[in-house]
């Protein structure tokens, strides 16, 4: 069962977090900044701040994809970052 870790910035326009894999994967999120004041939302290519999920500072969200889809954040900031955990 293949792990990657990373950080990933993010900033105030859409980025990809979490790319396409060969197959289904568990993505665990938690927003990078712990102990700032930017805020990070995810979901899919069209996330705004409006309606994607708030990631938390504390805790770590989890979302299951299929083998071709992305997860994409956007930040209340430039200067924003989301630690990523991929498990296949």
């Amino acid at each position: 069962m293949p792990v990657t870790s990373q950080t990933v910035a993010v900033g105030t326009s859409v980025g990809e977090v979490s790319g396409p894999s060969i197959r289904s994967q568990f993505v665990y999120l938690q927003d990078g900044d712990l102990d700032g004041d930017t805020v990070v939302y995810v979901g899919g290519d069209d996330v705004t701040t409006s309606t994607g999920v708030k990631l938390s500072k504390t805790n770590t969200t989890v979302f299951q994809t299929n083998a071709d889809d992305s997860l994409y954040a956007i930040c209340s900031a430039a200067g924003g970052s989301v630690r990523v955990v991929n498990v296949q």
